[in-house]
């Protein structure tokens, strides 16, 4: 910086960036009946939050649990699309959902939050693939192939013992399916084989809508180096998760060994609400929280989310990372990052780590805008 050049101005810069979240899981919490409009102590997110935020573009995830019932798969996705639904309808002031990048931007003009509809987990489309087409004439704009648990056509990245490499031929016709419907193909979750046969077969950049960097936090969610590559050669993004677990090594293994003496109480819930998936995640998600108070000598913060989105600048440079935080989906998130109003921070650490205005722009959310605009427009 020469003596006349002044420093950025983080705030205003974020205020007027467009600023994406690949990734919350709030529609679980719409259902347990919040009020998304008031602004809430519980959870990580909600209208004034988000405004507070900056935030622009919020992609909402249904999620639902692999083991669900084939027969309920879709009536399950249906209430959570119905729900995020009724809240935005009561806001339209505030909120808006978007189907493409250009509805994105004139709701952004309007001064409202572009509210983008995701799947999480493929499992939702009962392997029926009619079903893309259905929740594609809902709204649904893209869809992560699998979860924590392989289905019957993609491999999960916690899976151990794959049944068979990746995708099935069914799952290649998903991932066809949705090149040509326009609906992004999301492979968090996923396992390195079914990353690979995805990027083999789709015409449309993907992105990794809630990963971390394998070199920086061995867990089997974050992604190694070679697919980073791969993912920016497709002209994708990797949306980094603020989930502690996924961001700090020393964290990880710290709450591995915690984890292991609540395994029988998560047993317990999944069975006792075996039946319904909100309250069965929030329950969990509870227990989960009962561990932080053990982790407080470690330390994870802002920083430790911008190494992440640092590495893999690095690594291939600024066009191919933003962040999907995952809020009102994991249990724990960094110190700085408490809920989605203090996504500012990230900004902040931006320009304190001498990142250019325009790269900031593209990581804060145009990277996003352009990959929706490609697949969606």
């Amino acid at each position: 910086m020469s003596c006349t050049e002044q420093p950025l101005d983080y705030k205003a810069l974020h205020q007027d960036a467009i600023v994406v979240d690949l990734h919350s899981d709030t529609p679980l919490r719409m259902r347990r009946g919040i009020d998304f409009s008031v602004r809430d102590t519980a959870g990580h997110m909600d209208i004034p939050r988000l405004q507070e935020g900056g935030i622009d573009l919020q992609v909402f995830a249904c999620w639902i649990s692999t083991g669900t019932l084939l027969d309920s798969c879709k009536a399950k996705v249906d209430e959570l699309i119905d729900t995020l639904e009724s809240q935005i309808k009561k806001n339209p002031d505030k909120i808006e959902i978007c189907l493409t990048a250009a509805d994105a931007e004139r709701i952004i003009g309007e001064g409202k939050i572009a509210a983008f509809i995701g799947i999480e987990n493929g499992v939702a489309i009962a392997s029926d693939i009619s079903n893309v087409d259905y929740f594609y004439n809902r709204g649904v704009r893209y869809m992560t192939l699998t979860h924590t648990e392989s289905s019957d056509w993609c491999i999960s990245s916690g899976d151990d013992e794959p049944a068979f490499k990746g995708l099935t031929d069914f799952g290649r016709d998903v991932v066809r399916r949705m090149n040509e419907l326009g609906m992004i193909v999301d492979i968090s979750h996923a396992h390195v084989d079914a990353v690979e046969e995805v990027l083999k077969i789709t015409t449309d950049p993907i992105i990794a809508s809630h990963s971390c960097v394998y070199a920086l936090c061995e867990h089997d969610r974050n992604l190694t180096d070679e697919q980073i590559r791969a993912i920016a050669e497709n002209g994708g993004v990797i949306g980094i998760n603020f989930y502690n677990t996924y961001l700090s090594q020393e964290w990880k293994e710290k709450a591995d060994s915690l984890y292991g003496l609540i395994r029988p109480q998560v047993k317990m819930l999944m069975e006792k609400y075996k039946d319904d998936d909100s309250a069965r995640y929030g329950a969990i998600m509870e227990l989960y929280g009962q561990i932080t108070p053990h982790m407080d000598s470690l330390t994870v913060d802002v920083n430790t989310v911008v190494d992440h989105i640092d590495y893999i600048v690095k690594l291939v440079g600024p066009e191919y990372v933003g962040f999907g935080s995952d809020y009102d989906g994991v249990p724990v998130v960094p110190k700085g990052l408490d809920d989605c109003s203090m996504v500012p921070n990230i900004t902040a650490e931006l320009v304190n780590r001498g990142y250019s205005e325009k790269d900031i722009r593209k990581i804060l959310g145009e990277n996003f805008m352009r990959v929706f605009r490609q697949v969606c427009d």
